[in-house]
């Protein structure tokens, strides 16, 4: 498992493309993130930073589908940082046995390019009982 550390990568690496995940991290919003940054890497962006600033809750499934996608996106050249950025995600990021990211800028760089990520899960149907 990556910690947070890994995660953040290279901290002088000029950032083109800022990525901020909003809603509930699930493999459904990790798959949209995948498929972004698969993108991204074949545009020929070479430097990405994902927050998770406003992401309201996890799943472990999520968390690890993000990794994934951080890296496959490294593996083909591309310099992704993670931010946890807000307290419940540096809290999940900490659980993980990592440790914490550097200090980075949340918002979007002078100049570069601010894309937006969103999913909301389905709220979870209650059955009744006996």
């Amino acid at each position: 498992m990556l910690s947070t550390q890994d995660l953040a990568g290279p901290s002088a690496a000029r950032v083109s493309v800022f990525v901020e995940l909003v809603g509930d991290l699930d493999t459904a919003l990790a798959a949209m993130l995948a498929e972004t940054l698969n993108g991204l890497c074949e545009s020929g962006e070479k430097a990405v930073r994902i927050s998770t600033r406003h992401v309201a809750s996890s799943t472990g499934a999520g968390c690890k589908a993000l990794e994934g996608a951080v890296a496959v996106a490294r593996g083909r050249g591309c310099a992704v940082t993670v931010d946890p950025g807000n307290r419940r995600m540096r809290t999940l990021f900490a659980s993980l046995a990592a440790t914490k990211a550097p200090e980075a800028p949340h918002e979007a760089p002078p100049g570069g390019r601010h894309l937006i990520i969103a999913r909301h899960a389905p709220p979870a149907k209650l059955s009744k009982s006996a």
